[in-house]
């Protein structure tokens, strides 16, 4: 199982080494990065999955000014009024499918979209069909559609429990990150959100924790800090995170130092 307090040195940490970068390149973090769980399986995954799983937080990762697109069916004006009539006010643009595959088929428009909105959303019955009409683009900067069910009752409720969660994309491989927090977040906040999150992760995982190698944390450009590592030879240990550890944010490694002078 997951320490949590170590999780929260490493919060810290990390927080701390991108504002002391920004002090030495003479920025500010003024914009927010993203904060990353990286979460690495013993065994590989074959399979893909277009919808993503929806992992709960306690503080939304969504930036405050961020806008909202969704992606809907046709006709896209039908889901406009659907939306004025629910009081849907989260949104700031919607874009039914064929306008999608009309108005924003070159490269060029794409990445403008994609750089237009903080987040987006698309009913769950034209999720498939999204990666083909986006493009690479959208997934690279990891904004790939969420998924949200248009035919709630409780459509206001539905849209911002999407905009309040986080998002696991099942992929092939070894590796999947899952987005956890931002950098204008205390590390306090940035904890809650591991806390919260870790036990809907481990759950989608085949074989749970038995099958997890490590997890790390990390922004977009910083290097991953370990807080949780399982060693096949001497079972699942936690390591302790040191804010103070060299520019790298090395972990202390003094005792093992130590232990093999010993030997």
């Amino acid at each position: 199982m997951l320490d949590i307090k170590q999780a929260g040195k490493a919060a810290k940490a990390l927080l701390g080494h991108l504002e002391k970068e920004g002090q030495n390149k003479n920025q500010l973090l003024e914009e927010d990065q993203a904060i990353w769980l990286i979460i690495a399986t013993k065994k590989f995954s074959d399979a893909s999955k277009a919808k993503p799983y929806r992992i709960p937080l306690k503080h939304s990762i969504v930036a405050p000014d961020a806008e909202v697109c969704l992606f809907v069916k046709d006709p896209q004006k039908d889901y406009k009024r659907l939306l004025e009539e629910k009081q849907v006010k989260a949104v700031n643009k919607v874009i039914g499918v064929s306008k999608l595959r009309a108005k924003y088929k070159p490269y060029e428009a794409k990445r403008q979209l994609c750089a237009s909105y903080g987040m987006f959303l698309a009913d769950a019955r034209v999720v498939t069909v999204l990666p083909k009409l986006l493009g690479k683009t959208f997934f690279l900067k990891k904004k790939q559609p969420i998924p949200v069910d248009m035919t709630k009752a409780d459509l206001k409720k539905e849209i911002a429990r999407a905009i309040g969660s986080t998002y696991m994309h099942q992929t092939t491989g070894t590796c999947t990150a899952v987005k956890i927090g931002l950098t204008s977040m205390s590390a306090a906040e940035i904890t809650a959100n591991i806390e919260a999150a870790i036990p809907h992760i481990i759950e989608k995982i085949p074989r749970k924790w038995k099958n997890i190698q490590a997890i790390n944390l990390k922004s977009n450009e910083s290097i991953a800090l370990p807080i949780f590592n399982s060693l096949p030879e001497e079972g699942v240990t936690r390591i302790d995170i040191h804010g103070k550890k060299s520019e790298a944010l090395a972990m202390d490694e003094d005792e093992e130092d130590e232990e093999e002078d010993d030997e």
